[in-house]
């Protein structure tokens, strides 16, 4: 008769509740519940009555915690999944008034709150990764390494090992940064062994590439490598892809959503940074660069020029320095105009770039006047050089393309060091002496310094 009354009196108090409520006594046997419990769970009360908590299969995992609940005088705390809901567990145990220990059971759902927190959390990645990729130009001094301080921060924040960032030069790639990979494989992707791979993806037009396991097999490259999941995301800036960004792993990787979104991320915000570096060095290109013919300015040589003494005092080198002059230069302004005068500069400049090597310095002094900065170079090995160059220009009809050709003549003058002096002033000043010298002979010639040219000049 009590067991009958405690069961109504049970269902008496939870029908007007719309918060989910089972009710179970001492040994775990289902005494109560309401509809809201039933509903969450799909069954109907039949499958509930008289049924033991352990053996239905959705509340078998709250056991534990009923244990728990029994012997403590606190509200027991747990989380249960049901569905595609999350739910936080209170179990408090009661004495009912029958004199029957209860543990009564309340749902609460907290799915809204768990997806809340995870977005959050999910923004706070996204902003700490903005935050940190933005350092790298930020705190990077020397420009050369800001791709490497860039890749470190996205292997990092993506937990990968194995990354590279090649950037496009025409119909070619080249590697500005690379991390955990061999020195084969550096030097077979620098020889475009993943060319074909990098076109593929660009003519994609997908924002990201993945290669795992099976389909890298197939390629000897990346097996040889231990590769054995990739992924590529072009880099874009405004509408052009210029480059690439690529991660990989020597273990397989489950590749889901958030990943996906991180390496976007990490990829959109890395071509940004590119595209700040490309942009400091263009000003910076621009800045050292004459704008009429492409050479570097006056002020870049005499940086260099400082930097040259320097480098030959500390090694005890040698280096030449030629100035040359375009002879009768202002007859060409004053009979064909300073448009083909300046198309007749250009031209003279790209010759010196011709016979220049990697490591000279060719630079316009201004006007019609370009100098020459020869590391490791004889006095005479320079006047070889000039006079190689003078042969040039004799044989060559400079603004045949305007519609009319013009043959010219030019003159040089040649200091070296430490030879004739070991500072910038008196390395000019010589190199000046000379090319005068060259003028008053006649044009049309080199002449190196020596001391004799004082007399001879004045």
């Amino acid at each position: 008769m009590e067991a009958k009354k405690l069961k109504k009196g049970h269902e008496g108090m939870l029908d007007g509740l719309a918060i989910p409520v089972l009710i179970i006594d001492n040994y775990g046997k289902i005494t109560g519940f309401n509809e809201a419990l039933l509903g969450i769970l799909g069954v109907d009360s039949e499958k509930l009555k008289d049924r033991h908590i352990k053996d239905f299969e959705q509340l078998s995992p709250l056991w534990p915690s009923v244990l728990y609940a029994k012997s403590s005088s606190e509200t027991v705390k747990d989380r249960i999944k049901l569905k595609d809901r999350e739910y936080e567990i209170l179990l408090k145990s009661n004495q009912w008034k029958f004199k029957n220990d209860i543990i009564t059971i309340t749902f609460y759902d907290i799915s809204h709150f768990l997806n809340l927190e995870e977005q959050l959390l999910k923004r706070n990645k996204e902003l700490m990764i903005i935050n940190t990729l933005s350092t790298t130009f930020i705190n990077s001094e020397n420009i050369s390494e800001v791709f490497k301080d860039l890749l470190e921060k996205v292997l990092m924040l993506t937990e990968f090992k194995i990354g590279m960032i090649m950037l496009r030069e025409n119909t070619e790639f080249r590697i500005v940064a690379e991390s955990g990979i061999s020195k084969e494989f550096s030097k077979g992707a620098r020889s475009g062994e993943l060319d074909k791979l990098l076109w593929y993806v660009f003519d994609e037009g997908q924002p990201l590439y993945i290669a795992e396991e099976d389909e890298l097999k197939t390629n000897p490259f990346f097996t040889r490598e231990g590769i054995e999941f990739l992924v590529i995301s072009p880099l874009v800036i405004s509408d052009n892809i210029f480059g690439a960004l690529l991660l990989a792993s020597r273990k397989p990787i489950s590749f889901d959503f958030d990943l996906a979104s991180i390496v976007s991320l990490v990829a959109n915000h890395s071509s940004l940074i590119i595209e700040k570096v490309k942009l400091f060095e263009e000003a910076q290109r621009l800045s050292i660069t004459d704008a009429l013919t492409g050479l570097y300015n006056v002020r870049y040589f005499y940086k260099s020029l400082q930097l040259e003494i320097e480098r030959a005092k500390r090694y005890n080198d040698e280096f030449s320095l030629v100035i040359y002059d375009i002879d009768d230069f202002k007859a060409v302004n004053d009979t064909y105009g300073h448009q083909a005068g300046d198309d007749l500069l250009k031209e003279f400049a790209d010759i010196l770039c011709n016979f220049s090597r990697r490591s000279d310095i060719v630079a316009r002094y201004g006007g019609e006047e370009f100098v020459m900065i020869l590391p490791k170079t004889t006095k005479q090995s320079a006047h070889n050089l000039a006079n190689r160059i003078l042969e040039r220009v004799r044989s060559h009809t400079f603004l045949q393309l305007k519609g009319y050709p013009l043959n010219i003549t030019v003159s040089g003058g040649i200091s070296c060091f430490p030879e004739d002096a070991d500072n910038e002033k008196d390395l000019l000043y010589f190199a000046d002496m000379a090319l005068y010298k060259a003028k008053q002979d006649g044009k049309d010639r080199v002449v190196f310094y020596d001391k004799n040219i004082h007399a001879e000049v004045l």
